[in-house]
Order: structure tokens, then C-alpha cells, then sequence
């Protein structure tokens, strides 16, 4: 494989630079233990997530050096989405290339990306052959060229799938009056796309890019996510920088409309942006999302920048998509400890809980609260916050006392208004991140964290009130990965 101008880069970085860097990332107290993460850098947005043959295939952005001036497409396989093997650069990519995604068509992967050169989009299709040892491109042609003109040259993260009638790929959009559009081509092979049109929805005026498209048909119904830029805030939505979310309904695809209920975030928190989902072998919608915002800057920046949320796996409930871990991440547990009892206005030290890398099951048994707090990554300066108001059936997740700040963030509370009455927690905290799940997917709540080392305590109280709850708390397993940087 040529690195090009980076060859010499790259070759002290995997033989003489990586034993130092090894070092230095373990010493990193917010390395994650049990999240997918870059080996160093910065991972960007998830350029392909498929399921191929027994092995599930993710590729991302990846940027290796500081100055991020470099990037390439980088490989990660996994047989459960638990455990993951690195497995080495693609290929090089140009600086004007944005993410995009991956088709499973006979036995063969393609990857789609899109460059923009001079203010004309290129793009591309690359052809990609299974081997033994990984992913081998097999040569990369252009397969539609320019743009239709009201959309000017900003279209990007292209997303295939196999439709009515043959093959179908999404671009997210910008028209000339910046407003965000979803565009349609079609094909009768994965290699060759004509334009079609702008997918007609409700939601003209929305934003003014949607970047990260993504379409399926789940439980009879179909559904379009994609990540609007530009949204006001409103109540308790549309707080950070820019958005990810979906709309569900029916899709024609000869008169390229969608009938379609309301737009909806997909995550609650401060950190969670252009997820991708796939399907499995069991049938099986999966996805996995960037625990990363753009434009926020991160205390381990410089060493290393953003992760990969746990997979969730997706159904529709009541008009919504319903997001659950999926049930692999019962292989990470290790020991398990169980309470149950009633708690009040007095802080509860639950000395038994502590860590800082584990799973948490809540059920409310009985709660005759205002208020529930429940604090987690506690020290004498510190905690994370989930607060329940009982009243207003509002889960809110506060980050004002996490521990070393993000930078270029709104605020330090997140908050969902729940359907129904909170009856169950499902948290997943590690090093430097929290994963909440209320009621078993209704509502899901991300954020990286950057608490010290001694910030491993958890309390619970009330505001008025009692509660009485069942906890179980799970320790994980630690993951470990070799730091591959280029394939042997």
C-alpha cells in the first residue's frame, strides 16, 4: 500500500512511534474500556457499517496525525459488535472527501464517498473484494459527475440500498436558498446512478444541509434518517450544534414523495451524530452512532478524539423508532450486584456500586418522589446527573459537575419529555461517556464525560418523597486491540 507523501509519517508511527503512543494512550485516564475507539487521532463519521457473511464490517474517517490534514478510510471487523478487531487502512482519501456508506451486492462490499474538488462534486464508487486478510480495492470509477444546478456543489454521504425496481442512492443537500433536501438517483447496477429527483416530504423548510441520510423499511414501514443543520431550539429540542433524527411513513418511489409523521431526534444528549444502520442475519436492525458533535472541541483532543456509541437495536412502538442495547452486550458482563430498597430526600451512598466502567439496570418498583437524582461518577467535586420530575415526566441529564468541560457547547443539561412514566434505567457508563436508555428504548441520552479518577461513586435521593427501585449493576469486560495502522 502508498501513503504517498505520508509514507515516512506513517512508518514512525506504526514501528518506532508506537510503542510511545501505546503509552501514552494508556495512561490516558478517559480512554474508553469498552466502547470502539480510534488507536490514535481522531475518528470521524462512520463511512460504512455492513453485515457480511457472519462479520460485521465498519469503516470510518480516520485522521492520524494533529493537524487532521490527513485521512484515510480505516477498517474495523467484528463478529458481535462487542468485540472488534482493527484491521488497517483502506485507502487514502483527498481532503475534500466526506463519508458515505457501504453495499453488500453477490458476495462483493462497495463504498461510496463523495469529494468535492474546486467546488464541483466528484463521485465516486469504489469496488471493494473480499480477501482473507481484508478489504482490497479493486479500482474506483466515477459514477455520476457534477450536480444539478439548483443544488450548487454541496451534496455528500451518499447511502445505497436495493428499492423497487433496482438500486437507489440518497445525497444529503443544500439548495441555492439553503434549505436542506434529501436527492434521489437510481440505477440498474450498484456501479451507474441517473438523478432522479428531490424526495417531496413535509419538511421544506428544515434546516438549511441534511447531512447523513440513511433509508430502510423496518416493521412494515419506512423510515429516513438524517441529520438537519441549522435548527432553532424549541422547549427541549434541537440544543446542540447540529441534529440527528428520523421521520417515519411511506415512501413512493415513482413520484419520489414520503407521507410521513413528525421529525424526531434519535438521541436526547450532548454527543451522539450521523449514525448508520445495517441488518443482520437474524433480520435484525442494528445501529451504531459518532459519540462526537463537530465543532466541539474534547479534553483528549491532541491524543485522541471521539468514539463509537454501543449498538443499538432499532423497532417502531407508537409511531417511534424504540432504541434497546442490543442484546449482545450481555456477553461484556462480568460480576453482577443486586439491591433493592427505598430511598428519600437523604443522599444514599450506594458503596457497592461504584466504578467507573459499567452497566446499570433501575427498575421503579414504586415512586411517590417530585424528584428522583441519580448520581453517577460521584467524587467530593463531582457527579453526573439523571433527574426525573415526576410531575412533567421529564428525564434530564446534567453535565455541569462531569469534570473537565467540552468546549463550544450550549448549556449542561439535556432533557426529554417521556411518553409514559419513567419505570426503567438502562445506563452504560465508561471512562469518559454515559449511555442512558429509559424504558426499555423509548428515549436515549449520550454524552462524553471527562470526570477525574477519583470521581467513581454513585448516590440516589429525592426531592420530596421516596422511591423504591431494584438495581443491578454489572461489571464489563475491558476490550483490548492491536494498534494496526497499515495492512501487512
Amino acid at each position: 500500500m502508498t501513503f504517498d507523501s505520508n509514507t515516512e509519517a506513517f512508518k514512525a508511527l506504526d514501528e518506532k512511534g508506537s510503542e510511545a503512543l501505546n503509552e501514552r494512550i494508556e495512561e490516558d485516564q478517559w480512554r474508553q474500556k469498552y466502547h470502539l475507539q480510534p488507536i490514535v487521532g481522531s475518528m470521524n463519521s462512520i463511512a460504512g457499517f455492513v453485515y457480511h457473511e457472519g462479520t460485521y464490517h465498519i469503516l470510518y474517517q480516520w485522521s492520524p496525525f494533529e493537524d487532521k490534514k490527513t485521512k484515510c478510510l480505516y477498517h474495523v471487523t467484528s463478529d458481535d459488535l462487542v468485540s472488534f478487531e482493527n484491521r488497517g487502512i483502506v485507502k487514502m482519501l483527498s481532503d475534500g472527501a466526506y463519508s458515505g456508506s457501504a453495499f453488500v451486492r453477490e458476495g462483493d462490499i462497495h463504498l461510496y464517498h463523495t469529494e468535492v474538488r474546486s467546488n464541483a462534486v466528484f463521485q465516486q464508487y469504489t469496488s471493494l473484494k473480499m480477501k482473507l486478510d481484508g478489504f482490497h480495492p479493486e479500482g474506483t470509477v466515477p459514477i455520476i459527475k457534477g450536480a444539478p444546478a439548483e443544488y450548487g456543489w454541496l451534496m455528500k454521504n451518499p447511502k445505497v440500498w436495493r428499492g423497487d425496481g433496482g438500486y437507489f442512492m440518497m445525497l444529503g443537500a443544500a439548495t441555492s436558498e439553503d434549505y436542506g433536501r434529501v436527492l434521489v438517483f437510481a440505477g440498474n447496477a450498484p456501479d451507474a446512478f441517473e438523478y432522479r429527483g428531490e424526495l417531496t416530504t413535509q419538511l421544506d423548510q428544515f434546516g438549511f444541509m441534511w447531512e447523513a441520510p440513511d433509508h430502510f423499511e423496518l416493521d412494515g414501514h419506512h423510515v429516513l434518517m438524517f441529520c438537519p443543520q441549522g435548527l432553532d431550539r424549541y422547549r427541549n429540542s434541537y440544543w446542540n450544534i447540529y441534529q440527528s433524527g428520523y421521520i417515519i411513513g411511506e415512501m413512493d418511489y415513482d413520484s419520489l414523495t414520503m407521507d410521513h409523521g413528525p421529525f424526531h431526534e434519535l438521541d436526547h444528549g450532548f454527543d451522539f451524530y450521523a449514525p448508520q444502520t445495517t441488518l443482520n442475519g437474524n433480520g435484525t436492525r442494528l445501529m451504531l452512532g459518532w459519540m462526537g458533535m463537530k465543532e466541539t472541541g474534547y479534553p483528549t483532543d491532541g491524543a485522541w478524539s471521539h468514539c463509537l456509541t454501543l449498538p443499538r437495536e432499532l423497532s417502531i412502538e407508537w409511531g417511534k423508532l424504540r432504541q434497546k442495547p442490543a442484546a449482545a452486550l450481555k456477553n461484556l458482563r462480568e460480576s453482577e450486584m443486586t439491591a433493592e430498597g427505598y430511598f428519600d430526600h437523604r443522599p444514599k451512598k450506594m458503596r457497592d456500586f461504584y466504578g467507573d466502567s459499567y452497566e446499570l439496570v433501575l427498575e421503579m418498583l414504586e415512586n411517590d418522589a417530585t424528584r428522583i437524582h441519580i448520581d453517577l461518577r460521584v467524587s467530593r467535586r463531582e457527579q453526573t446527573s439523571l433527574i426525573y420530575d415526576t410531575a412533567t415526566r421529564t428525564l434530564i441529564l446534567d453535565t455541569a459537575f462531569s469534570g473537565e468541560m467540552p468546549e463550544n457547547v450550549d448549556g449542561t443539561e439535556r432533557k426529554v419529555m417521556l411518553d409514559s412514566p419513567l419505570s426503567k434505567l438502562h445506563i452504560f457508563v465508561d471512562a469518559s461517556s454515559i449511555e442512558v436508555f429509559a424504558n426499555d428504548g423509548e428515549a436515549a441520552m449520550t454524552a462524553r464525560i471527562f470526570p477525574s479518577e477519583k470521581a467513581t461513586g454513585m448516590e440516589v435521593s429525592t426531592e420530596i418523597g421516596s422511591c423504591h427501585v431494584k438495581m443491578t449493576r454489572y461489571s464489563l469486560k475491558q476490550l483490548s486491540s492491536n494498534p494496526v495502522i497499515e495492512k501487512k
